[in-house]
């Protein structure tokens, strides 16, 4: 019996006026393009993919900062990674070196929505919370929601959920948003909105999400060949598009209704071509072995190669301490996290070596499971490269750092994005802008600027994305549109 859709799960609009879909129009819309080629003519170009891997909490500068010497923090510089040697990489990065030509690192931007923020709930009051704040604008780039007597929440539409808006297609999800509770200041925050204090469903257990992928389709053999796993698919694909076809013809004159005849026929003829296609969807998940996070690793490379969903986030657990070499009774939040930066601690506070060391080790066990992902999307063979080629992945962090700056913040892009990404590469921009906030760090280009990049990459046209413009402590107006500069590939 098949499950019932999804509300995030789309159906197959009809065709507008009465000339209906061109062949390619139709492949567009059934997804199928990327794996049709013998049904086209012409080069075909593999859909583009993205994957949010977000992380509480932040970075420690000197675990992952490239040292640069001569060069000051004022000034744009870049580096090559291809040419380094494990030892010569960052700590918190060194799990990723042997993707370091798939690597884009950069360093000097700025959550610049969140201290605008922070700004204008200080002057206006509200819910002042970091982590709250934080959590609430890293993927919106807008003002958090604020709730009297409550905690504030997302704002606007996250940047995960507009592009699953423009990139779902029959029998393929959105988006899926993956991971763990995470709990700042007891409140479940997931860093992803449907829309104004319209937190995203996440779904937590490895096993239940590999249910809802499937549930979309038939479950396939796991042994079975390229022709019984497309027919596993087809009910959600194929079969689901043909049987709208009476619905939609009633609608139509004598000319729709013939041109649709002959796409149902199409219908049938893309199977068969699919069916020729080496097809590297493997419908079989086990739910038994691995950690949880690694499991939800190789649950986003099946979500992808099969193409059940073009985006996904996924919200990294706060570990127990024990998981990455700590004392059981110590915990990551009260423990170390406020006391980890040297001249720049949180909360009151007071600097610990000894929590400078175990907030570079979390990094760097963040970065193991980000290396495993990778992992994984390269070994997935697609046209003339891997999967990982045809995806962006994004590691980025709740705040900056720990102790809750957000003027030097981390975001690691992995992957070719289709081309669209120079990797291989250590991009610092230079911090020149002042800050929203009476402070005396100097910003780097807006996070707003990546989101904008980020759009660009999955082919969207936009040129801002959140806040457009924010006003710094000393009047100046600072801009968060435009797409960063340095991290892309001229396109024609």
């Amino acid at each position: 019996m098949r499950r019932p859709r999804s509300p995030l799960t789309p159906t197959l609009s009809p065709p507008r006026g009465e000339g209906g879909l061109n062949r390619r129009q139709l492949l567009a819309a059934l997804g199928l393009s990327a794996f049709s080629r013998a049904a086209l003519a012409g080069p075909v170009r593999l859909p583009s993919r993205i994957v949010f891997f977000v992380q509480p909490h932040g970075q420690v500068p000197k675990g992952w900062n490239l040292p640069m010497p001569g060069v000051p923090y004022t000034q744009d510089a870049s580096a090559a990674l291809t040419p380094l040697t494990a030892d010569a990489f960052p700590e918190v990065l060194r799990p990723l070196h042997p993707f370091r030509r798939k690597l884009l690192v950069t360093e000097g931007l700025a959550h610049t929505s969140m201290l605008w923020d922070i700004a204008e709930v200080q002057r206006t009051q509200g819910d002042l919370n970091n982590h709250q704040v934080a959590v609430a604008d890293l993927l919106t780039g807008a003002r958090a929601a604020q709730i009297p007597g409550a905690r504030c929440t997302g704002g606007a539409r996250s940047l995960d959920q507009v592009l699953a808006d423009r990139t779902a297609g029959p029998g393929r999800f959105g988006s899926r948003v993956y991971g763990a509770d995470y709990v700042p200041n007891q409140t479940v925050s997931p860093f992803s909105f449907l829309g104004p204090k319209q937190a995203s469903p996440v779904v937590y257990d490895p096993g239940t999400a590999f249910s809802d992928l499937v549930g979309i389709t038939s479950v396939a053999p796991p042994n079975g060949t390229v022709e019984q796993k497309l027919k596993a698919l087809s009910p959600s694909v194929l079969d689901a598009v043909s049987s709208e076809y009476t619905q939609v013809a009633q609608s139509l004159g004598g000319e729709g209704r013939a041109r649709l005849e002959q796409h149902r026929a199409l219908v049938r003829d893309l199977e068969v071509s699919v069916a020729t296609q080496p097809a590297q969807c493997e419908l079989h998940f086990d739910a038994s072995s691995d950690d949880r996070v690694t499991q939800f690793m190789r649950l986003i490379t099946l979500a992808l190669s099969c193409d059940l969903t073009r985006v996904v986030t996924y919200v990294a657990p706060v570990p127990r301490c024990p998981e990455f070499g700590y004392p059981a009774n110590a915990d990551v939040h009260a423990s170390y996290a406020h006391a980890s930066i040297e001249g720049a601690t949180s909360c009151g506070a007071l600097f610990s070596k000894a929590a400078e060391r175990a907030m570079v080790d979390l990094g760097s066990w963040y970065a193991r499971h980000f290396a495993a992902l990778l992992s994984q999307l390269d070994a997935v063979p697609e046209g003339d490269g891997t999967l990982l080629d045809h995806t962006t992945v994004v590691w980025m962090t709740e705040l900056g750092t720990p102790t809750h700056e957000h003027h030097d913040t981390f975001n690691v892009i992995a992957g070719g994005g289709n081309g669209f990404w120079q990797t291989g590469r250590y991009v610092r921009f230079g911090r020149t802008l002042p800050s929203p906030l009476a402070m005396p760090q100097r910003l780097g280009p807006a996070h707003n600027r990546l989101m904008v990049s980020l759009l660009q990459s999955m082919g969207q046209p936009d040129t801002s994305f959140g806040l457009e413009k924010v006003r710094a402590d000393d009047g100046t107006e600072l801009s968060l549109a435009g797409p960063l500069p340095r991290l892309h590939r001229s396109r024609p």
